[in-house]
């Protein structure tokens, strides 16, 4: 399924991009202007002349001498210009003399006749519209009617020719990278660059990943230990790249990552500024100025509509960039905002561009009779809806209201290409394919939203998916068992995202690491030595000191006194041990996630509450993301506070490969199939956590070999003590019963430098595994340079979120 998806999208973008092309296609691909280019120069010289079977509005004095022309704008139907005899000899004339000199062969200039002098008409033909004798008078630049065979005036032909000729030069630079004539295929500069990029990273992530002795290679080479050095892992400057800058202005993207935005940036610039030239005399514009705007406008509005398809492609979950390149939803969040960025800045020279073109040839009076036509208000609303997307975008308003940044981001974007078509296809028609640009970025849109719900539907029952949701003592932190229809495709490294339809909002979903999963009837390595929440939820009622110290005490150990309250919860415990299910935990902050505490914290027993849940995923966890895991003798995995969640995944993916190990002759399974040690250094604030997860998803070390564990406590530090004195006495209680999970928790915060440079052998590859805050991975990415500078054999892998 989760290979099935990403191809599903991809061949349904090209089926859709396909008949757009057919029907419509792109200046460049499927469109080909003036391919006739003088059999076209001939009819626009001649187009508007009078003609002696041309209509008038009833009321024109028709005995007026016809130079002094007419007094209304005639009409010149197609039965006309197909019976008008010096129409049909001039015209004919002109396509012989010009288009000869163009290289047109007889059939083709008969083909040009049959289109631009009698509208497509089988007769007259080329043939016998060609005058006996050649025209010599010319026609003058001021000429009105055509009431003789002439020759077209030369300036008058020679100005369309050019003029028609630069104007399709430019929108074939607008659309199209390089070509050498209308027919040949070429290549779109920007999709052709960005996308490229991309694959090119995925072709050696997936070598990488497929070939272990080619990475293990590629690790030891002086080479790689360069780039690692000073390309992929530093951050752009100083040490910032999760953790946001001050005051929340935003973040700086890693070195690589500004590299390719860098490169992305610049190419825009460029191709908005090169190539651009005036013809003068020319027949369509009244000014060099005029002609330029227009030019400029063309051009930034074209590359507008591709940049806005490319931040769509970027934004969606389904992007199947992420599988192929390996890199996290989070760069590509990255690069989806800087794609918007320069979309919108484009649209705005797009606006100013012909906002002076307007005024150039009118002044405002010229400006104001555009301004009142429809597709220019449109674009007007396109424009300010773009705007408004980026500016609602900041990082703090991301933060403090993400709600609120979703549905007006959502609605933005829909108003803006709402805008575009409307700005575009009333006024311009099919004839230049703009519309491709939109076709695309509905195919990327449409394909990531199917997918969502093709997901939905595949993982869970619908119509009665539940949940249960319980809370963890004295600390912000729910863990939600979700018992999907199936679980295949989970692993270590990923995300799913839950929506909550009983709480009022079915349309939102937030994203939530993995802890945990399990078949149905399958135990977990935990299974036989953890106790389930609720008992531990039960426990604490009893007035254990806050609620910590119950948590090291056995389900046998239970005194009498609670016996009641433990049968309570053992059908709960059943009933999450017997099914498959899913584990997270989740901090409540505001939003959706306070919402669901709100609702637990009201329901009949204040810990413990059945909730209507779907969840749309897995997603993430990728080969060529985690390409790193296959060669690491050792994995260090730096976690902070609720990051332990993306973690326990990797702990039980090890745990079960280890035990899997001493069943079958040495054969391991997994991503860490050469991992010989596996080391968990975790600091978190709330020692309910702590010792909720060492209880419940964490093995005995002595059963797996190769398992450290190392926690750190940085709760406030008067309580610090209390709290670990009591988790110390509980462990020695517990110790007794059934082997536990018991390794002592530091006070105080955990030192990075020391436990990555620890955890580095002679020889050996390490790879470093940060699942925490900004902060943590910035510092943990500093550690390791400079471990690498000194000649380690260390790489990295971050599974954080930016906001």
């Amino acid at each position: 399924m989760r290979t099935a998806i990403p191809f599903f999208i991809l061949s349904l973008f090209f089926s859709i991009y396909h008949v757009s092309a057919i029907d419509n296609g792109i200046v460049g691909f499927g469109i080909s202007l003036y391919q006739d280019l003088c059999g076209q120069s001939c009819h626009d010289s001649l187009s508007s002349l009078y003609l002696n079977c041309t209509t008038f509005p009833e009321g024109d004095d028709m005995s007026l001498d016809m130079d002094m022309g007419m007094g209304g704008a005639g009409t010149t139907s197609d039965e006309c210009y197909a019976t008008n005899m010096p129409w049909l000899q001039t015209m004919a004339y002109c396509i012989q003399r010009n288009c000869n000199a163009d290289g047109y062969s007889a059939e083709k200039q008969a083909k040009s006749f049959r289109t631009q002098a009698v509208a497509g008409a089988s007769e007259p033909t080329f043939q016998d519209s060609l005058p006996a004798t050649a025209p010599t008078a010319e026609l003058s630049e001021d000429e009105m009617w055509l009431n003789v065979t002439s020759l077209v005036n030369r300036d008058t032909y020679y100005n369309t020719y050019g003029t028609l000729k630069e104007f399709a030069r430019s929108e074939y630079i607008h659309t199209r990278y390089s070509m050498r004539d209308s027919q040949t295929t070429s290549r779109v500069v920007l999709y052709l660059v960005v996308i490229g990029i991309c694959i090119g990273t995925g072709i050696l992530a997936q070598t990488r990943s497929a070939l272990p002795g080619f990475q293990k290679k590629l690790q030891t080479s002086t080479l790689w230990a360069k780039l690692q050095q000073y390309i992929f892992l530093p951050a752009l400057f100083g040490s910032r790249r999760l953790e946001p800058l001050p005051g929340h202005i935003g973040y700086v993207p890693g070195r690589t990552l500004s590299i390719f935005i860098g490169i992305y940036v610049i190419l825009n610039v460029i191709l908005s500024s090169v190539s651009f030239r005036n013809f003068w005399p020319n027949t369509w514009f009244t000014s060099k100025q005029f002609e330029m705007c227009e030019y400029v406008g063309n051009r930034t509005g074209t590359l507008s509509l591709v940049n806005i398809s490319i931040a769509i492609l970027f934004a969606g979950r389904n992007n199947i960039l992420i599988a192929v390149t390996g890199w996290s939803q989070t760069a590509f969040l990255t690069l989806h905002r800087w794609a918007a960025r320069v979309a919108t800045l484009q649209a705005v020279v797009h606006s100013i561009a012909y906002t002076l073109a307007y005024f150039e040839p009118g002044g405002s009076t010229g400006y104001a009779a555009e301004a009142a036509k429809a597709f220019y208000w449109w674009g007007i609303i396109a424009t300010i809806a773009l705007c408004l997307v980026i500016a609602f975008a900041i990082l703090p308003l991301r933060i403090k209201f993400y709600e609120f940044f979703l549905i007006t981001h959502i609605a933005l974007v829909i108003l803006a290409l709402v805008g575009c078509w409307y700005h575009l296809v009333p006024h311009f028609g099919y004839v230049y394919g703009y519309q491709v640009w939109l076709y695309i970025a509905f195919a990327f849109w449409s394909a990531d939203r199917l997918a969502r719900l093709v997901r939905v539907a595949d993982y869970n029952r619908l119509g009665r998916s539940t949940a249960i949701v319980e809370a963890l003592p004295d600390c912000d932190i729910m863990q939600i068992s979700v018992f999907p229809r199936v679980t295949r495709g989970f692993g270590p490294g990923q995300h799913s995202f839950l929506y909550f339809p009983g709480l009022g909002k079915f349309w939102e979903s937030h994203p939530f690491s993995i802890a945990g999963w399990k078949r149905q009837g399958q135990s977990p390595p935990t299974a036989s030595t953890s106790a389930s929440l609720s008992d531990s939820i039960a426990k604490g009622e009893k007035g254990n000191d806050s609620g910590v110290a119950s948590f090291a005490t056995d389900l046998g150990s239970q005194p009498n006194s609670t016996t009641g309250k433990r049968q309570a919860t053992l059908p709960r415990q059943n009933q999450i041990q017997d099914r498959a299910s899913i584990q997270f935990l989740i901090r409540a902050h505001s939003g959706i996630t306070s919402t669901l505490q709100r609702r637990l914290f009201s329901s009949p027993s204040r810990s413990s509450m059945e909730i209507s849940v779907y969840t749309e995923g897995p997603y993430g966890g990728h080969r060529a993301t985690l390409q790193q895991l296959f060669v690491a003798d050792t994995v260090l995995c730096l976690v902070g506070g609720i990051g332990i969640t993306n973690a326990l995944g990797f702990i039980q993916e090890y745990t079960s490969a280890n035990l899997q190990r001493g069943e079958s002759s040495g054969k391991s399974r997994g991503i860490m199939k050469k991992t010989k040690r596996f080391i968990l250094a975790w600091s978190a604030r709330e020692m309910a956590l702590i010792e909720h997860v060492k209880q419940n998803f964490l093995v005995q070390k002595d059963d797996v070999k190769g398992i450290e564990y190392s926690f750190w406590f940085t709760g406030p530090s008067n309580t610090a003590a209390q709290k670990l004195d009591s988790i110390n006495d509980g462990s020695e209680k517990a110790e007794s019963l059934t082997p536990r999970t018991t390794e002592a928790v530091t006070a105080g915060r955990m030192d990075i430098g020391t436990v990555i440079r620890s955890s580095l052998e002679t020889g050996h590859q390490t790879t470093v595994l940060v699942c925490g805050p900004g902060s943590m991975a910035d510092e943990a990415t500093r550690q390791v340079v400079n471990c690498v500078k000194d000649g380690a054999r260390v790489d990295l892998i971050e599974e954080a979120y930016a906001w």
